[in-house]
């Protein structure tokens, strides 16, 4: 085995050019069990920076990351690290591990058993092997929790490659599924390409639970603060889960939290040397440790705006108002209206002399008696919600109403009026997804 750091890394670089330049897979192999007997997860993604700072399409990492995975699989060594409350149910790493573990089963047991029953002609599994394949596609909310949230975190430390080359898998993955079902809800479908797409997400997918355990929790769990992973595990309720129940509520124990202030020098070495990794891929700069990652603690300059989902100055709240495609009008308590929004294309014109106007007195006196009609019940709670849509010289019109209430108290604190001109989106048909665009 290889003891200098420097001729270490050569060597990998060494083991995955010959991969990227077509060469075979049990050579590679061979060179790195030859040379090695165990490879931390920094070395390797350090290697592929090396790879893409030489000029290496980064699209090229994502395609051939299942080969890096495959070889260095079984050799990845367990990194130190301060605790281990990652074990403990709740925890957003028990709570993935947890999922891999049903995404698994249902890829091994349900899948790939149901389909080798099909290809062997018992056609009445076709719908069975529909039902798993549909089963499948929670695994959209395993993925968004970690693109939201784990990737997240790991871009405030400076580590953005990893979740750029991984997001791109993801999307490839749930591409697959998606195909596969549309694929086998026709009456046309033929065994053999059903088996090719069929093998192809269970590799990929399996790839992937690989790549989350043995590269990307190892990382991570060195780079992350206890409070780091509380606030992942608080947002994920948001996203939501798959194939299991809400998981236990998790906090760091008191012990974990002192345990961390003695090895916080270790941390902040670590979170450095994760950010040194992909310092060559990212012109961003990395934030430190020292620095505040959250929004409620940084110091607030004049003029912002302090909300329970991040903080926005008065000029960029001011901007976010007047680029909205809806027009909105909020109506308080008393019926009285006291803000609307400044679009460049009201449906309805507004100006400052409706601040302070009974909403009453701003209809038609044919419809009052509609519009006092929801403000009472909103007020009583009968509804929340009320809705209508109407021809205005040639366009379509869509109004909603929306009761406002204290989230704390429940009290009735307005009405929310939302008008939107929907004329064109009736038109819309097929898809035009964001790659479009550079077409």
């Amino acid at each position: 085995m290889e003891n200098n750091t420097v001729q270490r890394q050569k060597k990998i670089v060494e083991i995955l050019t010959l991969l990227h330049e077509g060469g075979e897979f049990e050579e590679a192999k061979r060179l790195f069990d030859e040379s090695f007997d165990g490879v931390d997860v920094s070395e390797i993604t350090a290697a592929e920076r090396e790879l893409i700072a030489s000029g290496l399409d980064p699209s090229e990492i994502q395609h051939l990351c299942n080969v890096h995975a495959a070889v260095f699989k079984g050799s990845i060594r367990d990194i130190h690290r301060s605790n281990y409350e990652h074990e403990y149910p709740g925890h957003p790493v028990h709570t993935l591990k947890l999922e891999n573990r049903v995404i698994h089963s249902l890829l091994e047991d349900e899948i790939q058993e149901v389909f080798d029953r099909l290809a062997k002609g018992d056609f009445s599994q076709k719908e069975r092997l529909q039902h798993a394949l549909l089963d499948l596609t929670q695994i959209d909310k395993h993925y968004a929790r970690k693109e939201t949230l784990i990737f997240s975190y790991m871009e405030r430390y400076g580590i953005t490659a990893p979740p750029k080359v991984m997001w791109g898998v993801d999307d490839a993955i749930r591409a697959a599924i998606k195909d596969v079902n549309l694929y086998l809800s026709s009456d046309k479908f033929a065994i053999n390409p059903l088996r090719e797409k069929i093998e192809h997400i269970i590799t990929e997918a399996e790839e992937m639970i690989f790549k989350e355990e043995e590269i990307m929790i190892p990382m991570v769990l060195d780079v992350f603060s206890l409070t780091d992973w509380q606030r992942i595990a608080e947002d994920s309720l948001d996203i939501g889960f798959a194939f299991i129940p809400k998981p236990l509520n998790w906090k760091p124990s008191k012990d974990a939290l002192a345990q961390e202030k003695d090895q916080q020098e270790a941390r902040t070495q670590a979170a450095k040397k994760a950010a040194d990794m992909t310092a060559a891929i990212s012109q961003a700069p990395p934030i430190t440790e020292t620095e505040h990652y959250d929004w409620q603690d940084d110091p607030l300059s004049e003029g912002s705006i302090v909300l329970p989902t991040g903080v926005l100055q008065l000029k960029e709240l001011t901007a976010i108002f007047g680029v909205l495609p809806v027009d909105l009008t909020f109506v308080n308590h008393e019926d009285r209206v006291r803000f609307y929004s400044e679009g460049k294309n009201r449906v309805f014109p507004r100006t400052n002399s409706v601040i302070g106007r009974e909403v009453i007195n701003c209809h038609p006196p044919k419809s009052m008696h509609m519009v006092q009609k929801i403000l009472d019940d909103f007020r009583s709670g009968e509804r929340n919600e009320a809705e209508f849509w109407i021809n205005l010289h040639g366009k379509m019109i869509y109004i909603r109403y929306f009761a406002i209430h204290n989230p704390e108290t429940t009290d009735y604190l307005g009405c929310l009026e939302v008008t939107q001109d929907i004329t064109e989106i009736q038109k819309i048909q097929g898809e035009h997804r964001l790659l479009s665009e550079s077409n």
